[in-house]
């Protein structure tokens, strides 16, 4: 079961996750977020994984192609860290930066050091 919650501002459009992503929940969270990514306009997209536990392999290619197309991956426990790094690894993109200290959070962002 997964729980999907859209949360839309003027600045983000944050799409929240719980529980696993993974069988069929792994296309309906395709079909959430490109419907949802058709009014993004200029605006951040990012994906909450924080009350994920579990990815299948389904999951882990919809969240590199989301990695791929500029979402921000935020990934809060370990597990969940490193199956979205493996699977970004994979598509050869990925950079992890941690939070402020204290915060045990990890968010994956596109690399754009070839922007600056």
């Amino acid at each position: 079961m997964l729980r999907i919650t859209i949360h839309d501002s003027a600045r983000e459009l944050r799409i929240k996750l719980e529980g696993k992503l993974s069988g069929p929940w792994v296309e309906e969270l395709r079909q959430c977020w490109r419907t949802a990514s058709s009014t993004t306009a200029g605006r951040i997209t990012s994906l909450d994984l924080g009350e994920v536990d579990f990815v299948d392999a389904a999951g882990q290619s919809l969240l590199a192609e989301m990695h791929r197309q500029g979402v921000r991956l935020d990934a809060a426990t370990p597990l969940i860290q490193a199956l979205v790094e493996e699977g970004i690894g994979r598509a050869g993109c990925a950079t992890v930066e941690e939070q402020p200290a204290g915060s045990p959070h990890v968010s994956l962002f596109r690399d754009r050091s070839g922007d600056r």
